[in-house]
């Protein structure tokens, strides 16, 4: 989310300083209803993005990295034993061993149902309220240190995600579980959990900082990102460059990120408190790797043992997950530059022009 953060931000930054260093059109010029419609519709693109990444990139990958692939068989008696009857005419108990089925996340559908039918209609998007105060706290956190420096962006993120590690293992434990009566805020551990928790969510945040902070500060350093004053490089030119420059980065911090984000998860999990109920089938001791703390243990996983117990099928599941998160984005985003790149052609199609007595207007090409 901080990479995202500053991506949107510089991106935002960018533009708008293009658009106030071209010839654009009078306040009033601009027919009012197409504007509106054009500002509703990215809008509406803009939540179908966020919805299709917490859904799906993030809830659901979330509850792959943690279902166990095969969980114990129980057996399951079909018929009650009924005192009241002979003995002779009683039938022995069928003892049923269901045949293994596919984990609930191998398919987007499947798991989707399967929240619906435990958590009810807005399921898809449990946790919100801890996601939303965690990313207004990192927010609020970030607006004390304002600065372009990339390096020192890069401590601030890293030093703002350990301080909320508790919050980001208390929106774990909120998707993993059981619906509770309990309000989002008092799923938050205790400091003492934090303690717990800091390696994981180091190795999670850290690297994921570094991996996208650091070879941006390079590419600042070596001139890359520079933004000219003079007017013969327009302000469009320093947008494109930047998306250009950013893209290695960001690809970067999302590989370093899959694995890590794993860890994270699931030494989370292993944490969940006993009172709570998982909502999909995953092994609370990680194959006998994790010591309870009512014996004199950790009560978690470690940091080795939590990628090691994530099988192979597991990873495989995950990956899917994520390629197919990848891909719906990347279909709504064809599907949005199509349609907003028409509106806006439309726009400036149907602009009055700046004189009235000019038949046409005269569009910069900034």
């Amino acid at each position: 989310m901080s990479v995202t953060n500053v991506l949107m931000r510089r991106g935002t930054e960018l533009a708008v300083t293009h658009m106030q260093s071209s010839d654009k059109l009078e306040q009033g010029q601009a027919n009012p209803g197409l504007i509106a419609m054009f500002a509703i519709t990215a809008t509406l693109f803009v939540i179908a993005f966020w919805a299709i990444e917490y859904t799906y990139g993030m809830m659901i990958s979330t509850l792959a990295a943690v279902e166990d692939t095969n969980p114990d068989i129980y057996v399951r008696i079909t018929s009650d034993l009924d005192p009241t009857k002979p003995a002779n005419s009683q039938e022995d108990p069928e003892l049923v061993t269901p045949t293994p089925l596919k984990p609930i996340t191998s398919k987007l559908r499947t798991t989707v149902k399967h929240l619906r039918s435990r958590a009810g209609y807005w399921s898809r998007f449990r946790g919100l309220g801890m996601f939303m105060a965690c990313n207004v706290a990192r927010g609020f956190l970030s607006s004390f240190f304002p600065t372009s420096s990339y390096m020192f962006q890069f401590i601030v993120q890293s030093v703002i995600s350990l301080v909320l590690a508790t919050w980001q293992m208390a929106w774990v434990h909120i998707v993993i579980s059981e619906p509770s009566p309990k309000r989002f805020y008092q799923r938050i551990p205790s400091y003492k959990t934090w303690i717990k928790i800091a390696p994981a969510a180091a190795l999670q945040d850290v690297l994921t900082a570094a991996g996208f902070f650091i070879p941006m500060a390079v590419a600042k350093f070596a001139g890359w990102l520079d933004v000219p004053g003079d007017q013969d490089t327009p302000s469009i030119v320093a947008l494109y460059r930047f998306l250009g420059v950013s893209v290695v980065p960001a690809i970067l911090a999302f590989l370093i990120s899959m694995p890590a984000r794993v860890i994270f998860v699931r030494v989370a999990a292993s944490m969940l408190p006993e009172e709570d109920e998982t909502i999909v089938p995953f092994d609370r001791s990680f194959g006998g790797k994790v010591n309870p703390a009512i014996t004199g243990g950790s009560g978690k996983i470690g940091i080795m043992d939590a990628w090691t117990t994530f099988d192979w099928a597991a990873r495989v599941r995950f990956a899917k997950v994520i390629g197919k998160t990848f891909a719906m984005q990347m279909a709504l985003a064809i599907f949005a530059v199509l349609v907003l790149g028409a509106q806006i052609f439309l726009l400036f199609k149907t602009a009055k022009p700046i004189d009235s007595d000019t038949p046409s207007i005269q569009l910069s090409s900034e």
